[in-house]
C-alpha cells in the first residue's frame, strides 16, 4: 500500500468522523480511482435496457435494468455507495423508489422510461437516496423529524464531500460534475403518509412498510400481487449499516423481523444498493443473525475503532458499538 493510498484512506475517514457518524451504506476500503472497478459480474444475468422499441435511455450514468412486471431498476454503479433508485409502473401513475445520490439528473431518464405522472417516495432520507427528489413535484414522505429536518436542509457539501473523491466516484462518467460544490439539495413534501398506506397505480397497489431502524422513517414497500417487496436499506447483499445518528437496534429488529414474516409470500426482494434482486429467504437468514448478535451469541469482529463487523454468507452487519453496549 502506498503512501499516497494511505492519506487518501486516513482522508476519508476524517471526513466521515467529523461529520457526526454520517450515513455511509457499506464498510469497505473502497479503491484508490473507483473508475477501475470492474461492474458487478452478477449484474449480467439481468436485462439491462439499453435500445427497445417502447424504452430507450441514453444516461452514462445510470443504468437500466428491467427487474420484472413493469419495475426498473436505475443503478448508479459508478459512486461506492451503489445506490439502486426503482421505477414502477401502474396503468395510470408511475412510483419512483428513491432518486439516488443527485451526481447526475434523474428526471429526464425517468422520462425516457415513461409519459406516466410520477410520485417519488423515499426509502428513508439518508443523502444517497434523496438526490433528485428537488426534480419532482410530487414527492410523498414519512412524517418524522428525521424527514422534516433532510427535507428542509438537504445535506451539506461538507457532509457528502468524500461521495466525489476519486476513491469513490468514477468522474471520468460525469466529466462536468462541481465536486467542489456537491451537495444534496432540499426538497418539497407534498404529503405526510403513513405505515399501511396504499398507492394505486392503476392496477396496481404498492403497500407502504414502516421499518425504522436503520433510519427513523425508513420503509418497505410491498406489492402482494407479485409478491414483490422493495427493502431500502433494511436489507441488501452486502455490509448493512447500522451506524448513523438515528439509528436504532431495536426498532431495526422487530422491522427485519417483520420482514422475514413477508417471505413465504414473496417471489423476489429489491434492495437499495449493490445488486436489485435477492432472494426472499435471505430475510429469515437475516432475522436469525440479527437476534444472533443482538443476544451476544454472534461475535463481530473489529472494523475501526467504533464498530464492530458481523459476517453471514451473503451479507454482514456493521455495527456501532456504542449502540450495541446501550442494550
Amino acid at each position: 500500500m502506498t503512501c499516497q493510498y494511505k492519506r487518501l484512506l486516513l482522508l476519508l475517514s476524517v471526513i466521515i468522523a467529523i461529520s457526526g457518524c454520517i450515513h455511509k451504506q457499506k464498510a469497505i476500503q473502497p479503491k484508490a480511482n473507483w473508475c477501475d472497478k470492474k461492474l458487478r459480474p452478477e449484474l449480467k444475468t439481468l436485462e439491462e435496457i439499453k435500445t427497445l422499441e417502447e424504452v430507450k435511455t441514453n444516461s452514462n450514468w445510470f443504468k437500466v435494468y428491467n427487474v420484472g412486471h413493469n419495475v426498473y431498476a436505475l443503478m448508479e454503479p459508478y459512486n461506492y455507495q451503489e445506490v439502486i433508485s426503482y421505477l414502477i409502473l401502474g396503468d395510470e401513475k408511475a412510483l419512483l423508489f428513491d432518486t439516488g445520490m443527485g451526481l447526475d439528473s434523474i428526471s429526464p431518464l425517468v422520462k425516457q422510461i415513461t409519459p406516466l405522472p410520477v410520485t417519488v417516495l423515499n426509502s428513508h432520507t439518508h443523502y444517497d437516496h434523496m438526490g433528485g427528489n428537488y426534480e419532482f413535484d410530487n414527492i410523498l414522505a414519512i412524517n418524522t423529524d428525521f424527514t422534516k429536518k433532510t427535507a428542509a436542509n438537504g445535506w451539506a457539501h461538507a457532509i457528502v464531500k468524500a461521495e466525489v473523491t476519486p476513491a469513490a466516484f468514477c468522474l471520468q462518467r460525469l466529466p462536468k460534475t462541481d465536486t467542489a460544490n456537491y451537495r444534496v439539495k432540499p426538497f418539497k413534501i407534498s404529503k405526510f403518509i403513513a405505515d399501511g398506506y396504499i398507492l394505486n397505480l392503476g392496477n396496481r397497489k404498492i403497500k407502504v412498510i414502516a421499518t425504522p431502524g436503520h433510519a427513523p422513517n425508513a420503509i418497505a414497500l410491498l406489492d402482494a400481487q407479485y409478491g414483490y417487496l422493495w427493502t431500502g436499506d433494511t436489507f441488501y447483499l452486502g455490509p448493512i449499516w447500522l451506524f448513523s445518528d438515528g439509528t436504532d437496534l431495536d426498532a431495526y429488529g422487530k422491522s427485519i423481523k417483520k420482514l422475514a414474516l413477508l417471505a413465504p409470500g414473496l417471489q423476489r426482494i429489491f434492495p437499495s444498493h449493490n445488486l436489485p434482486v435477492a432472494d426472499p429467504n435471505l430475510l429469515v437468514e437475516a432475522d436469525k443473525a440479527f437476534t444472533q448478535i443482538r443476544n451476544g451469541t454472534q461475535t463481530g469482529t473489529p472494523d475501526g475503532d467504533k464498530s464492530l463487523s458481523f459476517k453471514f454468507d451473503k451479507f454482514s452487519y456493521l455495527i456501532r458499538t456504542d449502540l450495541l453496549s446501550s442494550k
